[in-house]
């Protein structure tokens, strides 16, 4: 009886020294999958976000052309404005010039 209760108890540590090892085992491929999850998330969130980065980049660069585009289409017609004065200013000066020697 005694040496029956023994082997009894034997096995119950055996066994629970089996579902121990199996449990660690299995808790290390658990965390090894984890990581190997996590380590593609990130990836792919860092991709994700390289993504965004460039759009975001190309976005201002065109705003930043869509801007000079606008100012030099003001500094163009502003130019041609002082341009038609000046021409203006010279007509006028010459048309007084030569009321000045025509007398």
């Amino acid at each position: 009886m005694i040496l029956e209760s023994l082997q009894k108890i034997k096995q119950a540590e055996a066994e629970a020294k089996k579902k121990t090892q199996e449990t660690v085992e299995e808790a290390k491929r658990l965390i090894e999958d984890a990581k190997k999850e996590s380590e593609k998330l990130l990836a792919e969130k860092m991709r994700e976000a390289q993504r965004q980065a460039e759009k975001m980049r190309e976005d201002a660069g065109d705003m930043a052309r869509k801007e000079c585009q606008s100012l030099a289409a003001e500094w163009n017609k502003e130019t041609e404005e002082l341009r038609k004065e000046g021409q203006r200013n010279i007509e006028r000066a010459k048309e007084f010039i030569l009321r000045s020697l025509l007398g």
